[in-house]
């Protein structure tokens, strides 16, 4: 029964040591807005067991991961909704475009 329940959940860790739960195939962006928004919203490269890897990798059980981030990145890019998997990095991109969308038409008011 055990096996059956953490069938599609793995376990990766943080470079501090911490265990962080996501669905099976999550990628570094999904590990990254569970982390926090702004890493997610920042988040330019990945390291997959200390080498680089795209932000679109599959991430696998016992995986360590590292998030690089850019203070200059201006936030997400619109083609990650096609491929994380956790509803929170769904809704966190979306509500990114949606408040910035709200702030340009805000401007012309």
């Amino acid at each position: 029964l055990k096996i059956d329940i953490l069938k599609d959940i793995i376990f990766v860790f943080t470079p501090q040591g911490d265990v962080i739960e996501l669905p099976e195939d999550a990628t570094p962006v999904d590990f990254a807005y569970h982390i926090h928004t702004e890493i997610g919203n920042k988040c330019v490269a990945s390291k997959i067991n200390g080498q680089i890897a795209s932000l679109d990798s599959q991430l696998k059980n016992g995986d360590m991961i590292e998030i690089i981030t850019s203070k200059s990145r201006k936030g997400p890019n619109r083609d990650w909704i096609d491929f994380v998997k956790t509803n929170t990095a769904k809704s966190k991109i979306r509500s990114f475009f949606m408040k910035k969308r709200h702030s340009k038409n805000s401007t012309f008011s």
